[in-house]
């Protein structure tokens, strides 16, 4: 696996995480699987038992040492529930968490002292710049009471490296779409009934549109990446495929890349979207019928006061997906046998049932607004009877997660953040053809996909 330095990517996705803790999600939600039966319910009892075939925990106390950037009210959040960890467990086992803004820098120099904590919490995509420092974790399922098919497969396979687990998931972000309902009444579209197809999404766009208001119908930025990139997707597929050494770029001659470059500069010369950066600050304040963001947008419509709808973002010619960025729990290999024992014991906590049939999983979900990566926790009452949740949990558990890149390919950084913005750029202040912007991005890309 090769090693690059930390990327955007990884401080991005934890940025996000960070500032989310009162809202929404980011895109790919899951259907709840009705055919699937939820992991079998324990008792409190029971559930301080080790499984029979579970590892064994050091009879001595025990210390692991546990690193995140949580900084924001969900670290707060997670700081409470570790601490109840702390009060409850019967294993003698303390997790003494270290919460910081300045994490990737951290762990970074513990690496290189040859140190660094019994485990983190972080980007899934962590294993391309420290996999040499992470444990493979994949029998987490056969040392602890967790049952790996009440795991949504899909999100599994996102944190894995060939037959390497090497995060057990801990939150699910994805994007979706939001649409102002009151906005859809006035103008004579049904509240309920959001775009299914890009093309209702053009043509609702322009019914929203009032330049006496100063309202536009769609609210996609040039200046957020993450939300063309979400949304590009969908049109054209994966931006990079291949396999190692052998990988892809797919720009140039995407027919699915142009219609969406297209549409969103017709768009834009129409009025029906503003050339602006901070869609969500105007979606917020009434100005924007329909717009694609991550669960946090729903904090400043909630404040705001936005009689709003939630759901998936239409999909394309690309078909099925359901693309997100997986957070989770890694054991590092700092870890002797008896923390690493500790560290699964701690994440079996997480995703185990109190007698009241609730658990911390399912607690953070519902607190912060991010779809759940297992079965039993979407089949719970607090998770169906959240409006949101449901919404964002929509999606096909089984559709491809992949976001823009196939999830092996460890420069999803640099197509992110030095290829679509100078693309979606071009396109929208008239300095390149379509055709001309996606030639300059192959090229962009070509040079990318050389370097892995």
């Amino acid at each position: 696996m090769k090693k690059k330095a930390v990327s955007i990517l990884l401080a991005a996705a934890m940025t996000i995480s960070l500032l989310t803790g009162c809202g929404g999600a980011e895109k790919a939600a899951e259907a709840p699987q009705t055919e699937k039966e939820p992991a079998a319910q324990e008792s409190e009892a029971e559930q301080a038992q080790p499984a029979a075939d579970s590892q064994t925990v050091a009879e001595e106390p025990i210390k692991i040492t546990f690193w995140n950037s949580f900084t924001g009210a969900d670290g707060d959040m997670l700081t409470d529930l570790v601490n109840r960890y702390n009060e409850e467990n019967t294993d003698g086992i303390t997790v003494e968490m270290d919460i910081s803004a300045d994490f990737d820098s951290q762990l970074s120099t513990a690496f290189a002292a040859g140190t660094g904590p019994t485990m983190i919490l972080s980007s899934s995509a962590y294993r391309f710049t420290y996999g040499d420092y992470m444990q493979d974790i994949s029998d987490v399922f056969d040392r602890t009471n967790l049952d790996k098919t009440d795991f949504i497969q899909s999100y599994l396979d996102y944190c894995s490296e060939g037959d390497a687990l090497y995060f057990v998931p801990f939150q699910i972000v994805g994007y979706y779409m939001y649409w102002n309902k009151d906005l859809f009444t006035a103008a004579g579209l049904n509240p309920e009934t959001p775009p299914s197809t890009w093309d209702e999404w053009a043509e609702y766009a322009q019914k929203l549109t009032d330049e006496s208001k100063n309202v536009y119908g769609s609210g996609i930025s040039y200046d957020y990446a993450y939300q063309i990139a979400h949304i590009m997707q969908r049109f054209g597929g994966l931006a990079v495929t291949g396999e190692s050494e052998n990988w892809k770029a797919n720009f140039e001659g995407n027919s699915g890349y142009a219609k969406f470059l297209n549409m969103y500069q017709t768009m834009v010369q129409n009025g029906d979207n503003p050339l602006e950066a901070d869609t969500d600050s105007m979606a917020s304040a009434g100005q924007i019928g329909m717009t694609v963001g991550g669960p946090w947008v729903t904090a400043g419509l909630d404040t705001a006061g936005v009689n709003y709808g939630i759901g998936l973002i239409p999909l394309g010619d690309a078909g099925d997906m359901n693309s997100v960025e997986v957070l989770g729990f890694s054991v590092t290999t700092a870890a002797s046998d008896a923390e690493k024992a500790a560290a699964y014991k701690f994440i079996e906590w997480w995703n185990s049932e109190n007698a009241e049939g609730s658990s911390p999983a399912l607690e953070w979900s519902v607190a912060n607004g991010f779809p759940a990566y297992t079965y039993s926790v979407q089949e719970k009452d607090a998770y169906k009877t959240n409006a949101k949740l449901s919404a964002m949990s929509a999606a096909n558990p089984d559709a491809p997660t992949d976001f823009i890149v196939d999830s092996s390919f460890p420069g999803t950084n640099a197509i992110i953040a030095d290829v679509i913005p100078e693309m979606i750029n071009s396109v929208a202040f008239g300095s390149s053809s379509v055709e001309e912007a996606l030639a300059k991005a192959q090229a962009a890309a070509d040079k990318i996909t050389a370097d892995y």
